[in-house]
């Protein structure tokens, strides 16, 4: 939020917890339904547990998808929306 105080993201695909997600249209945010939203020099992510999927996306933008599969499998990180068999 403190990002879109500043004007950053008028204009531009973001999200934030659901909590606040008016406040972030108000601020001229173009507010999308997505855990982590990637708007080139920014990213944002959903909320608290989407801030793993934010850091995993970052990692794989960064170094690479064999890179974030690597850091998946030393965290035991399944993602959200993992089920269990």
């Amino acid at each position: 939020m403190l990002v879109a105080e500043a004007g950053l993201l008028r204009g531009r695909a973001a999200v934030t917890h659901g909590g606040a997600l008016e406040e972030l249209r108000e601020r001229g945010a173009e507010v999308v339904d997505a855990r982590v939203v990637d708007d080139g020099e920014i990213v944002t992510a959903g909320g608290v547990t989407s801030g793993l999927d934010l850091a995993l996306h970052l990692v794989e933008r960064l170094f690479g998808a064999d890179i974030k599969q690597a850091v998946e499998v030393e965290l035991e990180y399944r993602g959200a929306l993992a089920k269990a068999p």
